[in-house]
């Protein structure tokens, strides 16, 4: 099959969105597809040099430059989203002038998964997929108090995304030319529908690569301290305070050690929300610290606590779950959606108050139950091998066979 991939982040051995957009092309490529990405030029020199590594004949990278005047926009906050919108209007007449000589079978837009972004490849009327992409989530109101003085970034998000919504022409043309949307979390599977998607369903955009996993299942001796462990950046959206404030209204008798791994804008109010719930010698925090070290805390803990309050779908739940970790988070956009409700506890947003003492109370049954922490671990550690790369890319393949053919029979949504 001669497949387009829209990657406007690709970058091998990153993280987040540029390491997706890498992995797509990457794995569809050695399903044995002709594949054709375009990307910008970020990182130009990181990707040709794993192309000529790797060698695979059937991956051509296609950089789509932008005038430097548009290319200065992305060094500033806002200044991402027309320089995104650009780079897709030349990502489109790029995609034309090939499409012309190579004919494609099908297109696939896979980064930026936003969905109030679309893309500009619906008008090379060719059988198109959209994500998966996420983008409906927003910031409980209630809790803005945990988003210090950065809820103001939080609503003038929730603005522009409703005024893409309204003028960017290729969302709703996306949507409805699309011959599937593929939805990381129910907030943007409601979205999409809402924009005319004609066929959306929940797909997960987090993925491991099958060399992520421990040599062994890391088994856990229960012992008197049960070591916790956050790791994420410093951003008020991932939600560090509202889980220290949790932690502080655990009954004294529970003995436990939080380790803190990540940096980030919030860094220096750590040591005052450490000090305001009285949990000094009871939290680690380490910064920015090498993988290796991520690795290892991921296997020398007992329980995963993260609490974002606005995330698409959090990586660090998939890979807690690889090293056999229960996990405590918020029944919440994409923490709703990946943690599979027998691997960990999921705590209903409601208000503060009540949600920072179920959150609490959480941790004193999973403290007094070293079984259920045990039987959560391994029920995430089965379900994380579901969502390995080489899995979900024979995952799309069926798509690919499927809306390329124009076969109506109908698949069973992949969660």
């Amino acid at each position: 099959m001669k497949l387009l991939l829209s990657a406007y982040a690709c970058e091998p051995n990153r993280g987040t969105e540029l390491g997706n957009g890498w992995n797509w092309a990457l794995n569809t490529a050695k399903l044995g597809h002709e594949v054709w990405c375009l990307t910008t030029v970020e990182g130009r020199e990181n990707i040709e040099k794993e192309v000529d590594r790797l060698a695979l004949p059937n991956l051509h990278i296609v950089f789509v430059e932008l005038p430097k005047l548009i290319d200065k926009l992305f060094e500033y906050h806002l200044g991402f989203y027309p320089h995104y919108l650009c780079w897709q209007q030349q990502a489109y007449r790029k995609a034309r002038e090939l499409d012309k000589e190579i004919d494609f079978d099908l297109v696939h837009h896979v980064t930026i998964g936003s969905l109030q972004l679309g893309t500009a490849l619906w008008r090379l009327n060719k059988p198109l997929i959209f994500g998966p992409a996420g983008g409906g989530q927003e910031a409980p109101r209630a809790f803005k108090k945990y988003f210090y003085g950065w809820w103001k970034t939080e609503v003038v998000r929730s603005w522009i995304s409703k005024l893409l919504l309204k003028v960017n022409p290729d969302v709703r043309k996306t949507m409805r030319h699309a011959s599937l949307v593929l939805a990381t979390n129910e907030d943007t599977y409601n979205m999409a529908r809402a924009n005319g998607a004609l066929n959306p369903q929940m797909f997960l955009d987090t993925s491991l690569p099958e060399s992520f996993y421990p040599e062994a299942y890391p088994e856990r001796k229960p012992s008197d301290v049960m070591k916790i462990l956050w790791v994420g950046r410093l951003f008020a959206r991932k939600g560090l305070p509202l889980v220290l404030e949790s932690l502080g209204k655990v009954d004294p008798a529970v003995k436990y050690e939080l380790t803190i791994l990540g940096d980030g804008q919030m860094r220096d109010m750590v040591p005052q929300w450490i000090k305001e719930h009285n949990l000094e010698g009871k939290v680690n925090w380490k910064g920015q610290v090498p993988w290796d070290e991520v690795k290892r805390a991921y296997t020398e803990s007992d329980l995963f606590m993260f609490c974002s309050l606005r995330d698409s779908s959090a990586a660090q739940f998939l890979e807690s779950m690889a090293y056999g970790l229960p996990i405590l988070t918020l029944d919440l956009h994409g923490g709703k959606n990946l943690v599979p409700d027998n691997a960990g506890i999921k705590i209903s947003v409601t208000t503060p108050e009540k949600t920072v003492q179920q959150l609490a109370n959480a941790v004193e049954q999973l403290y007094h139950d070293p079984k259920l922490r045990s039987q959560m671990g391994k029920n995430g550690y089965e379900f994380s091998k579901s969502q390995t790369w080489p899995v979900k890319t024979k995952h799309i393949n069926e798509f690919y066979g499927k809306y390329t053919l124009a076969d109506t029979k109908e698949l069973p949504v992949i969660h």
